[in-house]
């Protein structure tokens, strides 16, 4: 019979235990109710703080594209601006050979005591004068990707990439002048080595 008093005493001593922590409503202040509340908040800050973290993430993910796109870019100018300088020594090499050829053709005439005809003498002396003045502009423009190339050192260190891309496209643009000036030198060799 103790034994089962003692049970009963305990499942008594149990159950109303049980009733007052589920009989606490929400509002009545409560210790659990002020624990919810603030694990509730503790929860809201850590969304807040999560959510801000996307955001800065998803920020520097955007400026990191960003950057990469012009790297990108960047090493592509880089790529344009050694095409151009390969094409422009192609074209130069033209040039050697052509006044080569001239050259030799001259040579060859006066060699074999052959008189180059007056009108022919005028032509290329135009001719001459042309090409002077064609070099004159090629010196003119002379050393300024030098100095450019310099300039973009500078920018490096600086990490001014903005200035460095417009460095590139100045680049480009003297070596398309150059490119520009080379070719009509050529054509009037060509026209010069057509006359002999």
């Amino acid at each position: 019979m103790k034994k089962i008093t003692v049970t009963v005493l305990a499942l008594m001593l149990t159950l109303v235990t049980s009733t007052s922590v589920f009989a606490a409503t929400p509002g009545d202040g409560s210790k659990l109710d002020k624990r919810i509340l603030k694990l509730e908040e503790k929860q809201q800050k850590i969304e807040e703080i999560k959510a801000r973290n996307l955001e800065k993430q998803s920020k520097l993910a955007t400026k990191k594209e960003g950057f990469e796109g012009f790297k990108l870019d960047l090493a592509e100018h880089r790529q344009e601006v050694l095409e151009n300088r390969e094409n422009n020594l192609g074209v130069v090499e033209l040039n050697n050979q052509l006044r080569l050829t001239l050259v030799q053709k001259l040579e060859a005439l006066k060699d074999s005591g052959s008189v180059v005809p007056e009108e022919t003498a005028t032509q290329l002396k135009a001719y001459k004068a042309q090409i002077a003045e064609l070099a004159n502009s090629l010196k003119d423009t002379k050393g300024q990707i030098k100095d450019i190339r310099e300039e973009y050192k500078g920018l490096i260190k600086e990490e001014d990439y903005a200035a460095m891309d417009t460095t590139f496209a100045e680049i480009t643009s003297i070596q398309t002048n150059r490119l520009d000036i080379l070719n009509q030198i050529n054509s009037i060799l060509q026209e010069m080595n057509n006359l002999l």
